[in-house]
């Protein structure tokens, strides 16, 4: 019966001269309009004549439920708001003689005029509960339209029922389940591409009218199709890190600071702190055994602050080249033993110097004889 309502409406309200010209078939299809279109008397300026919408939107605009503004235009792409999809689809209700149902106490919301042109259309969304006064009393008439919101007005305003049980994964247990439910099952909405319909989204003027079209002429012999899952998208293998090159002879001097204390492999067996422990106590020993004159550690990472701050090295090559002079060997022995100890794990002892790695801190721990 509604739908014979709208239409007797919508037949009187557009029987004006009118010209016909031709549209692509796929905009012709996106509208539901084959082959061609009625051109619209005085269309709005802002809406193109292959627009899939074009005859949509001067139908319900000719049967009174949607205006334009002052300027002519539509404005098809804008977000809809709350107090504009009221106002549409109380307009398409007293067309057809229709009314809500009261389901609640209507209290005045804070920020709504009573001098507002959209106060009766709010006051009867909020008395059948279908609009919502967040918890400071506020109806937020400005606010964008919600999908959900939307899929409850409709469904409600038009009596819409689920005739198939196919459910949004991203709605399924939401309060507006049931709602989406009638809205898909009817043909209403078809969702996304990815399977899911969006809640939270907000829609634009253009795509609230055409679900209220859709919905004041559902098409008796529809049925739904079931909805497919999601097909999660394949979360890729983490790669490993790649690993700095260096230019420096001892490695992983050229990595930061940080890399350098999580990164660098361990050795078998190694656990944290109790590794370092046992080589410190090792090294004590080698110091009282030998005689060693003095101990010292160093930063393996080239940029270290302390070494790029100090002026008596001019880097850390020429720091490596005094300590291998300090305990008697040449450089290239010296960086030769540095890197061992970093890969093996050990203690290196000799008769003039001994030294380990620490991983935790990134140091080079040494003792020794000095050669000079």
């Amino acid at each position: 019966m509604r739908n014979k309502l709208f239409m007797a409406t919508l037949a009187a309200a557009i029987a004006v001269p009118v010209m016909v010209a031709p549209i692509p078939t796929h905009y012709a299809e996106a509208a539901g309009t084959k082959g061609t279109v009625v051109l619209a008397n005085n269309p709005f300026k802002d809406v193109k004549v292959n627009s899939p919408y074009y005859k949509i939107i001067h139908e319900m605009r000719d049967a009174g439920i949607i205006q334009g503004y002052e300027d002519g235009t539509f404005r098809p792409d804008t977000t809809i708001s709350r107090q504009h999809a009221a106002a549409l689809v109380s307009r398409a209700l007293k067309i057809n003689d229709l009314t809500l149902e009261k389901t609640k106490e209507f209290k005045q919301p804070k920020d709504l005029r009573t001098d507002s042109p959209f106060y009766n259309d709010i006051k009867d969304l909020v008395e059948a509960g279908l609009l919502e006064l967040d918890s400071q009393g506020n109806v937020n008439p400005n606010k964008p339209l919600t999908r959900g919101e939307m899929a409850k007005i409709i469904a409600v305003a038009f009596n819409l029922e689920v005739k198939a049980d196919y459910v949004f994964g991203d709605v399924k247990g939401s309060k507006y389940e049931e709602y989406v439910k009638a809205l898909y099952s009817n043909g209403v909405t078809t969702g996304y591409e990815d399977y899911t319909f969006k809640l939270n989204g907000s829609l634009t003027r253009v795509h609230y009218v055409l679900f209220m079209h859709r919905a004041m002429n559902i098409d008796a012999d529809f049925v739904a199709e079931p909805i497919p899952t999601p097909t999660p998208k394949p979360t890729p293998e983490p790669k490993p890190d790649p690993k700095p090159t260096t230019k420096s002879p001892v490695k992983y001097s050229d990595w930061s600071y940080q890399d350098i204390k999580t990164k660098i492999p361990r050795p078998a067996g190694y656990v944290a702190g109790e590794h370092e422990k046992k080589n410190a106590e090792s090294l004590s020993e080698i110091v009282n055994e030998n005689g060693h004159g003095f101990r010292t550690s160093f930063d393996i990472e080239a940029n270290s602050p302390t070494r790029t701050s100090s002026t008596f090295f001019k880097g850390f090559e020429d720091e490596l080249r005094y300590s291998a002079e300090q305990v008697g060997v040449t450089y290239e022995e010296y960086v030769k033993i540095i890197n061992r100890v970093i890969e093996t794990g050990e203690v290196y002892s000799s008769d003039t110097f001994a030294m380990y790695f620490n991983y935790q801190n990134g140091r080079i721990y040494q003792s020794g004889v000095r050669n000079n």
